[in-house]
């Protein structure tokens, strides 16, 4: 595991190319990722973690990069025109549900890397939220399966986690709370 500062983006990217495992910033904490479609990460990630149940949220260069993988229905493309890039999640399968987020950084990555990147904790299944580099490495330090990188961007401001939401049939359900309240879309 190596610790790098957030300016150095590009051994990020060519981690994350080539099936590699990172923890990044995001607008609302440190996230563990790598890229969506690749079951080799999927099984990384779910072991750093000790995690079992493989959902999970992605991260999103915009919502034309969205649009690529997922389609989104008409009331979700319409959530997504008003709330991205923010902490708003939106269901796009039985796996995944997909935001923008506002952290230039975490877009970027996606942006670069060409596709979604898994953004789930950054820390291990059941443990407390990461707000920074730091805590992340303490985390994973002494563990056998950790992440190959940590991109550092230092401290990140402490807000909720990001807010989870379907749309079916024209109706949204909210399935997390988290930093949006969204109770006038219900």
């Amino acid at each position: 595991m190596k610790i790098i500062s957030h300016k150095n983006l590009s051994s990020a990217v060519t981690v994350l190319k080539n099936n590699g495992v990172i923890t990044y910033p995001t607008d609302t904490a440190y996230a563990l990722g790598g890229i969506f479609n690749s079951q080799k990460v999927k099984n990384r990630i779910l072991k750093i973690k000790g995690r079992k149940d493989d959902k999970f949220t992605l991260i999103a260069s915009d919502a034309a990069q969205v649009s690529q993988y997922f389609r989104l229905p008409p009331r979700g493309k319409a959530l997504a025109k008003k709330y991205w890039p923010g902490p708003l999640s939106l269901v796009v399968s039985p796996r995944f549900a997909v935001r923008v987020p506002a952290n230039t950084l975490a877009r970027t990555l996606a942006r670069r890397v060409g596709c979604p990147l898994i953004a789930t904790s950054a820390n291990l299944t059941g443990g407390r939220t990461l707000y920074s580099g730091l805590a992340v490495m303490k985390e994973f330090q002494n563990r056998k399966n950790q992440p190959d990188l940590i991109l550092d961007a230092g401290r990140l401001k402490k807000i909720k986690t990001s807010t989870i939401v379907q749309v079916k049939k024209g109706k949204v359900a909210v399935l997390r709370s988290g930093a949006l309240d969204l109770r006038q879309e219900l």
